[in-house]
C-alpha cells in the first residue's frame, strides 16, 4: 500500500522543519550559571526529557535529570573536557574525552555504542552469559571484556581491577551500594535513565547522551536523525489503516498479569503502531496489575497479543488452560519477543531495539497490518510455533 502524496509531503514539511531547528540554540536564550564560564550552546533535545547537553567555552555540561523530585537538583552533571582545563565549576564529575576504556552494568548500551563504534573502549560487563550481541561475546570469549557478575550486586573488585575511565550503571530512586563502593574508591558513574522514557523516540535519542562522551555528538545526532525519519514515516503509513485492530499485552507472572498503562513506553508504541489498546487513556505511565479473570473480561477479544512468554501454543495451553478462550489464541495471532535469542538466555530484544525504535514498530505493524510492509521480515517479535509443549 503506498502513501498518499499529501501524506508525504507533511511527513518531509515536518522533518525539515526538525532538521532546521536541530542542533545548537544560541546562546542568549539560556541563562549562565555561576562560575560555569562562557555558555555557547544547547543541544536540542526532541524527545527524551531526561538529559541535557551544554556547550561551553572549553567543556561540554551534560545533566542528568531526576525524575523523582520536582526539585530542580539534578541526578548527575558532567563536565567533559578534551584538554586539561581550569574552568569547569566544582561541583559535578569531571572526565577528560573521548573516553577509551569503560563498563558496563545495562544491556541497553551495546547497540549505542556499536552504533558509534566504541565497543573497543567496553572492558567490563554484567550477566555475561545472557548476552545476546556477538561482537560483546567474541570479546568475552578472547578475554578482552571481562564478566563482572551479577548486574544488580556486580564483582566491586573485579571492576576496579580494570580501571576503567567511567561505568555505566542504571540510576535509581535511592543510590546503590554498588555505585556508592565505587564512587568512594574514585570511579565516575554515568546514570543511565534512558528507561524511565515514555516513548520510543524519547529512548532511542539517549545516543546522544552517551555520545558526548566520546565526543561524537555529530555522528549520534545523524544517526538518530535517519532512525527518527523511518519511525515517522511509518507511522504516517499507519493513520492510512481503515480501522484499528484492537490489543492486549504481557503475560501472568506468579498470579499477577501486568499491563501496560496509558502513559507508559508501550501504550506509546501502540499508539505510533495503528492498535487499539484498552488502556489507551488511562493516565498510568507505568504497570497496571491484573488477575486472569480480568484479562479475560477485558481482552478476551482482543484481535492480537503481544509480550506472551511461552514459545508454543501447546506450551501456552500447559501453562493456563484458561489462555484458550481468548481470541488472540484461536485466531493464532499470539506473539512473543524471542526472535532473536541465545541458548543461555541472550535476547536482542533487551539490547539493540532501544536504539532501533523504528524495528519495533515495523514488527507491530507487520503482525497486524501485513500489506503495509509486504517486504519486512519481523526482527524482535514472533508468531508462536504450532509445537506441543517441550518434555520436562
Amino acid at each position: 500500500m503506498c502513501l498518499k502524496a499529501n501524506k508525504h509531503l507533511l511527513v518531509q514539511f515536518v522533518l525539515s522543519f526538525f532538521l532546521l531547528s536541530w542542533g545548537c540554540q544560541p546562546g542568549q536564550n539560556r541563562d549562565k550559571s555561576d562560575g560555569e564560564g562562557e555558555f555557547l550552546t544547547t543541544v536540542t533535545i526532541r524527545y527524551a526529557e531526561g538529559f541535557s547537553i551544554d556547550h561551553f567555552g572549553e567543556y561540554t555540561k551534560v545533566t542528568i535529570h531526576n525524575p523523582w523530585t520536582n526539585e530542580k537538583k539534578p541526578y548527575a552533571v558532567y563536565y567533559l573536557y578534551k584538554k586539561d582545563v581550569t574552568g569547569p565549576p566544582s561541583d559535578g564529575i569531571k572526565l577528560k574525552i573521548p573516553l577509551s576504556s569503560l563498563a558496563v552494568n545495562t544491556f541497553s548500551y551495546f547497540e549505542f555504542l556499536q552504533l558509534l563504534d566504541e565497543t573497543d573502549a567496553i572492558t567490563g560487563v554484567t550477566d555475561g552469559f545472557r548476552i545476546y550481541t556477538p561482537t560483546i561475546l567474541h570479546k568475552m570469549e578472547t578475554g578482552e571484556i571481562i564478566d563482572l557478575g551479577d548486574p544488580f550486586n556486580p564483582n566491586v573488585e573485579r571492576t576496579m581491577s580494570l580501571k576503567p575511565q567511567a561505568i555505566i550503571n542504571s540510576a535509581y530512586a535511592q543510590p546503590d551500594s554498588y555505585s556508592e563502593r565505587l564512587i568512594q574508591a574514585g570511579f565516575p558513574i554515568i546514570y543511565s535513565l534512558e528507561w524511565m522514557e515514555k516513548s520510543p523516540l524519547a529512548r532511542a535519542e539517549w545516543i546522544k547522551m552517551i555520545a558526548a562522551f566520546f565526543d561524537k555528538e555529530e555522528e549520534a545526532d545523524s544517526i538518530f536523525t535517519a532512525l527518527e525519519w523511518r519511525y515517522l514515516e511509518l507511522q504516517e503509513r499507519v493513520k492510512l489503516v481503515s480501522q484499528q485492530h484492537s490489543i492486549m499485552a504481557g503475560d501472568n507472572f506468579q498470579g499477577t498479569w501486568y499491563v501496560p498503562g496509558g502513559n507508559s513506553f508501550y501504550a506509546s508504541l501502540f499508539r505510533d503502531a495503528g492498535l487499539d489498546y484498552r488502556y489507551k487513556n488511562n493516565k498510568e505511565s507505568g504497570s497496571i496489575g491484573l488477575d486472569i479473570e480480568s484479562v479475560l473480561t477485558q481482552f478476551g477479544k482482543a484481535a492480537l497479543w503481544f509480550g506472551c512468554e511461552a514459545d508454543t501454543y501447546g506450551e501456552l495451553a500447559e501453562k493456563d488452560a484458561k489462555y484458550l478462550l481468548l481470541e488472540s489464541v484461536k485466531k493464532r495471532q499470539v506473539f512473543n519477543n524471542h526472535n532473536r535469542t541465545t541458548p543461555s538466555g541472550g535476547n536482542d530484544y533487551f539490547e539493540s531495539a532501544i536504539a532501533n525504535p523504528d524495528l519495533i514498530l515495523s514488527d507491530l505493524v507487520k503482525a497486524a497490518y501485513p500489506e503495509l510492509l509486504p517486504h519486512y521480515s519481523l526482527t524482535y517479535i514472533k508468531p508462536l510455533e504450532e509445537r506441543p509443549a517441550r518434555e520436562k
